[in-house]
């Protein structure tokens, strides 16, 4: 018999071992009977908390999302759109970075999405509102005069794209540092763009 603890402490323990047997498993390996052996909790109380597996996939990516609101939230508080692109760049990469695990996870994470329409159709509204956000920045920046009149769309998409491929080469390489890479985004995606 489990010992009753409080349910975020119970959610935290699921995720965790659903995470170590997804990433030791790969997607399709892992069982909601290994995950509740994982996480020491019978079957019926994981399938108290979790119907699936991909109920379980969407809500940890969700959980590792937590950390990213609170940047996204620093941002909007900046003085300068620029502020809050250096603040994101610098904040965003380090997360990552830092958390390689999750780094897999969520790349793991994406393959069994890109092959699934009911997951996918969940995370296009969220990569739509993440393309949202960079731009609304980029716009702050133009409407402020701190950036020349450019498309904010383009801008965002693109420095999505470059954020979201570097975050694994910064794992890989460890002559790569994150400092560099700051300054080299900075220069690529905000320097360029500032009104002269």
């Amino acid at each position: 018999m489990t010992k009753k603890m409080p349910k975020n402490q119970r959610m935290t323990q699921i995720i965790q071992a659903a995470v170590d047997e997804f990433l030791n498993k790969g997607y399709e390996g892992t069982s909601m009977d290994g995950i509740a052996r994982k996480a020491k909790i019978s079957k019926g109380g994981l399938y108290h908390h979790f119907n699936s597996k991909d109920e379980i996939l969407l809500y940890a990516n969700q959980k590792f999302d937590e950390p990213l609101k609170k940047i996204r939230a620093q941002v909007s508080r900046k003085i300068s759109a620029e502020k809050g692109l250096i603040y994101y760049l610098e904040h965003y990469l380090k997360y990552w970075k830092q958390h390689q695990r999750e780094t897999v996870f969520y790349s793991l994470s994406m393959t069994k999405i890109l092959d699934s329409p009911d997951l996918w159709s969940m995370y296009e509204t969220y990569f739509e509102k993440y393309i949202e956000f960079i731009q609304a920045i980029f716009q702050r920046g133009i409407d402020a005069g701190e950036f020349s009149d450019h498309s904010a769309r383009e801008s965002a998409i693109t420095l999505i794209a470059a954020l979201d491929g570097i975050v694994f080469y910064l794992m890989i390489d460890k002559k790569l540092k994150l400092e560099d890479v700051v300054i080299i985004f900075q220069n690529k995606f905000i320097n360029h763009l500032k009104r002269k």
